[in-house]
């Protein structure tokens, strides 16, 4: 009998690896902070791939510095990159396996499915996945 390589990785409800829908047209998508040390701050992902982490030697696109340990550098910054496309919305972790999708431990360099409702969590910061989906008005139509 073969065993999943990421049985031990996993605690709490299944995460689905069902592959994520396509957003409606004109949608937008944000991430608000749940638990951290600037609560109720939304970040903006934009179309394509956003790179989630905190101040260092490499870019990120959101910085989630001053949700924990304000000021502090680290070496490796890069926890997760989220797409954002065609396919709709999709997360991995980039390998220091710090992700977490509604409390289960996502598997590094995995794209793993988020809609919105879902819970992403890294170290003490927890950010809720939010679609926004901009209603046609009668003169769009």
């Amino acid at each position: 009998m073969l065993r999943c390589p990421f049985s031990t990785l996993r605690k709490g409800p299944p995460v689905s690896t069902t592959p994520s829908a396509a957003l409606p047209e004109g949608s937008k998508v944000k991430l608000q902070v749940l638990a951290g040390l600037r609560k109720g701050k939304n970040y903006a992902l934009k179309e394509g791939v956003t790179y989630i982490g905190r101040q260092g030697p490499t870019a990120v696109d959101i910085d989630l510095t001053e949700q924990e340990n304000p000021g502090v550098a680290v070496k490796v910054n890069r926890f997760a990159l989220v797409w954002y496309d065609k396919n709709g919305l999709g997360i991995a972790d980039t390998g220091r396996r710090v992700t977490t999708i509604n409390g289960v431990l996502i598997p590094s360099g995995k794209r793993m499915p988020i809609k919105a409702d879902d819970k992403i969590q890294f170290g003490k910061t927890v950010l809720q996945v939010n679609v926004i989906v901009k209603k046609r008005t009668a003169a769009q139509k």
